[in-house]
């Protein structure tokens, strides 16, 4: 009997997600990449000569796993998607970092594997689809990494606050235990962060820690970690700078799309577990986080102007929808921009205090928002 039930419910499930789906206008999906090699070492690493692909690059590991991210997503949002791939529907944007853009790839041939037509080479059930970047310095968008002075002020002064301050007392001892035992200087949260991420993709990769590496301080390490990747967006300001600027971008593609103009109904983009860092921060979705590999961040639009957002908390994870309390359900487009007004910047070059030339440096950047936008 208990079978007879899961299967009802499951199917129920399965309708409610149909009929989600068929009220969809246009979504935005924003994922990490996948598992990467280590992107740096410390002196004392058993595994510093280590065969890895590079420092920062896809693992086959992480490879398997953006391909399975994006059958997953094709699952979820087969009825927008349709069978096959369209130009003029999907977007695909990436970081500029290799491994992003790799995810991206990977990705994209899990949503879209040619049929009928489209079937250049029966031997090989991929077709190429198209990634946009841009240069790390000029990227607000993904990397989050344009000049910006005002906001590298107030972070320097975040880095000096007292919380902060506070942070490395309490962390005084978890400091020293480290530092005795790497081999280097270990004085702030960074270089915890930093570590942390080391040893993970070690632990991940089935090789045989130190022996001073325990649970518990890799437990620690990972709260230290998520504290470090908040401080980025420590401040209404820096979440404006940040986050702020993907949400803007989300809501002007969402008011074209609404107004009938031609805009794509499908857009990806490929990042880091900072940038989704930034957005859910800017969100008010977590206070700290250390997104898992693959986690995604799905905003979704719909006919009737309502605005639902789920997360996924990694390549393999289960998407649940998230709570705005600040924009009560439904939550329409028009909710969601009064909403988060603070954290949306109008202008973002003279918000960051950019000068005439330093704006014209970036005149690439502003041509390819217009492009996307």
């Amino acid at each position: 009997m208990k079978i007879i039930y899961f299967k009802v419910f499951f199917a129920l499930c399965l309708v409610n997600i149909a009929q989600t789906n068929e009220t969809l206008k246009q979504i935005h999906i924003l994922f990490r990449h996948g598992e990467r090699s280590p992107s740096s070492s410390y002196p004392n690493d058993p595994y510093k000569d280590y065969k890895w692909p590079g420092l920062g690059y896809l693992t086959n590991k992480g490879k398997y796993q953006m391909y399975n991210l994006g059958i997953y997503l094709r699952s979820l949002y087969n009825n927008l998607l349709g069978p096959y791939y369209w130009p003029s529907i999907v977007n695909f944007t990436s970081s500029y970092a290799d491994r992003c853009l790799m995810s991206a790839q990977l990705v994209a041939s899990g949503l879209f594997p040619p049929k009928d037509y489209q079937i250049w080479n029966p031997d090989l059930l991929w077709q190429p689809i198209p990634i946009h970047y841009l240069p790390r310095t000029q990227d607000n968008l993904i990397a989050m990494k344009t000049k910006c002075p005002k906001y590298d002020k107030e972070f320097v002064d975040v880095h000096n606050s007292t919380k902060v301050q506070n942070y490395n007392t309490e962390y005084t001892n978890i400091y020293q235990y480290l530092t005795e035992n790497t081999g280097m200087t270990v004085n702030d949260i960074e270089t915890v962060e930093s570590l942390y991420n080391t040893l993970e993709i070690q632990q991940l990769n089935n090789l045989t820690l130190p022996q001073w590496v325990n649970s518990s301080i890799m437990s620690q390490m990972k709260i230290i970690g998520a504290q470090n990747l908040a401080i980025y967006s420590e401040t209404e300001y820096m979440k404006r700078m940040k986050g702020g600027f993907f949400i803007k971008t989300v809501t002007d593609l969402m008011q074209k799309a609404l107004n009938g103009s031609n805009t794509p109904s499908i857009n990806l983009y490929s990042g880091h577990d900072l940038t989704l860092v930034h957005v859910m921060r800017a969100l008010n979705l977590i206070d700290t986080i250390k997104p898992e590999f693959g986690a995604s961040l799905v905003i979704e639009l719909h006919n009737n102007s309502e605005i639902k957002i789920l997360y996924i908390n990694k390549w393999n994870g289960n998407s649940e929808e998230q709570t705005l309390e600040e924009c009560n359900n439904p939550c329409t487009l028009e909710k969601f921009i009064k909403a988060f007004k603070a954290v949306i910047p109008l202008n973002w070059e003279e918000e960051c205090q950019l000068n005439i030339s330093e704006t014209l440096l970036n005149g690439e950047h502003l041509c390819f928002l217009r492009l996307i936008l």
